[in-house]
């Protein structure tokens, strides 16, 4: 498995696309492009979950959320959902078909580094309405597309399924899911989703002893507290609102607010101003409203609404990303700088391959903790975590996610970019764009053959001329990485290419 090995445990936001643009010439290679080599991962999930695994012959298998219908049909399940999200937080319609891009987007991203892991993508949106048979047959053909850029003994053993029904497995079935959800509950997974769930909050971080910035937890109190009967409730609910919310007009700036469930970024806000203060309380009283009234007695044990204010520590984090064994034994991947977008959204990171070594001796101690925290609550898998190091040199993690993440696969492509003379890598996500997979690959033809672009997750539209892609880039330095990277942003942006941007 390469420069990858284990040691012994001691320590959905709104798109919008744009029109594409005549493209510039300047940038297309004047020759014929060469036909891109298959990607040789170090290694692949199926690898790490077979360490220290002696106990099952059956491998883990690989689940994802992959709806196609919009909107989607309504569940038979009328009870109350259990499992709170940001997708579930204000700004987002099930009836745009947009969280089902993004979703399926998720899971070819996610299963790219899969190997010969069973896969199964799972749609229970719905059956029926117009164009939908259009839409799956899209949608598998856009997702084998992926894996076709890998070598043949590395692309998953993958599945469409309509229903839990159609799992197949004995006894010894055991599925790994990015996060527990309420319409997969029935799948026999490696971890209870109640413990899944904790250890994925940011309320769970805050209490669980591992080396954070200073925390303040507002829980919601008792649901019962609030009153009886329809209308009490409601008052109870903008009650308990400005009660959470004292805590953060109170606060001493400045500081940083995070709802406990959120992903890329949402839901974390940080106050360096009173009008900062006001941007998130205006937020935050939206996201109250919409999780507390979903609140209730057989969920509310999980904290799904809690608020976690931090003292903020100055500097940048670093996303470090490890898989820890069944047994407990941690391998380190890599070490990236995260990129935001202006409203804080994560869009992606970047890799310097050369400085991994020194990069694993500096974290290696904080992983080893934090991968034995993670291992008491019964996880292994991967993981991912956000790391601060303060002007005295003690590091905090300030961010953990006990999954896959957006950048996970670049510790799985060093010898792909190394091969290949490129020691930075970068990953573009949450691309939307108004063009077919056809069109950008004439574009990027040349980097593509060259093995400097690989496309991680393409998803078409309804339309067939809008597109959801995630890509990741070498180069041979930060300098000519940055380059390709602004001409993808700008293709993105504005349908054109950067002008003569020579790699």
């Amino acid at each position: 498995m390469g420069e990858i090995s284990a040691e012994p445990m001691r320590p959905a936001s709104s798109f919008h696309p744009v029109d594409i643009a005549p493209t510039r010439s300047s940038y297309t290679s004047p020759q014929p492009p060469k036909k891109a080599k298959s990607i040789t991962l170090d290694c692949t999930l199926r690898d790490l979950y077979t360490l220290d695994d002696d106990t099952s012959s059956e491998p883990v298998i690989l689940a994802y959320d992959h709806p196609c219908k919009f909107p989607r049909d309504q569940s038979t399940d009328t009870g109350p959902g259990r499992f709170l999200y940001s997708a579930n937080f204000p700004g987002i319609s099930a009836e745009e078909e947009t969280p089902n891009l993004y979703k399926r987007g998720v899971a070819q991203r996610y299963s790219f580094v899969a190997g010969r892991s069973p896969v199964i993508m799972i749609d229970l949106s719905g059956d029926g309405g117009e164009d939908l048979a259009a839409i799956l047959s899209t949608s598998t053909r856009d997702a084998y597309r992926v894996y076709e850029q890998l070598c043949p003994d590395q692309r998953p053993d993958v599945k469409f399924v309509k229903s839990l029904q159609d799992v197949q497995g004995g006894t010894a079935l055991r599925t790994a899911l990015i996060i527990p959800q309420d319409h997969l509950r029935e799948l026999p997974q490696i971890l209870d989703p109640d413990d899944h769930y904790e250890i994925l909050s940011k309320r769970w971080l805050a209490v669980c002893g591992l080396p954070t910035p200073p925390s303040t937890v507002v829980d919601p109190r008792p649901v019962e507290s609030w009153g009886a009967g329809q209308q009490q409730h409601a008052d109870g609910t903008d009650a308990e609102i400005k009660r959470m919310l004292r805590h953060v007009e109170e606060r001493a700036l400045p500081f940083v607010v995070k709802v406990s469930i959120a992903t890329s970024g949402r839901g974390t806000y940080v106050v360096r101003s009173e009008s900062d203060r006001q941007s998130a309380l205006d937020e935050l009283d939206q996201v109250l409203d919409e999780t507390l009234h979903k609140l209730h007695d057989s969920n509310q044990s999980l904290y799904p609404a809690s608020l976690v204010i931090q003292e903020l520590i100055p500097g940048e984090a670093c996303g470090v990303t490890f898989f820890v064994t069944k047994k407990g034994r941690v391998v380190y991947l890599a070490a990236s700088r995260q990129r935001f977008d202006d409203e804080g959204h994560w869009k992606g990171g970047c890799v310097s391959y050369l400085a991994q070594p020194a990069y694993k001796k500096r974290y290696w101690n904080t992983i080893e903790t934090l991968a034995k925290k993670l291992h008491s609550k019964g996880y292994y898998g991967p993981a991912g975590a956000d790391i601060m190091t303060d002007e005295t040199g003690t590091q905090m993690i300030v961010d953990v996610n006990p999954r896959v993440t957006g950048s996970y696969h670049l510790g799985f492509l060093k010898g792909h970019f190394i091969r290949r003379g490129m020691f930075e890598a970068a990953v573009l996500s949450h691309l939307m764009m108004r063009c077919t997979r056809d069109m950008f690959e004439a574009q990027f033809a040349s980097e593509i053959a060259d093995g400097r672009l690989i496309i991680n997750a393409w998803v078409h539209d309804s339309s067939g001329e809008s597109s959801y892609g995630a890509v990741t880039v070498g180069g041979e330095d930060s300098v000519r990485l940055g380059r390709l990277v602004k001409a993808i942003e700008t293709f993105v942006e504005t349908g054109e290419c950067a002008v003569s941007a020579e790699l």
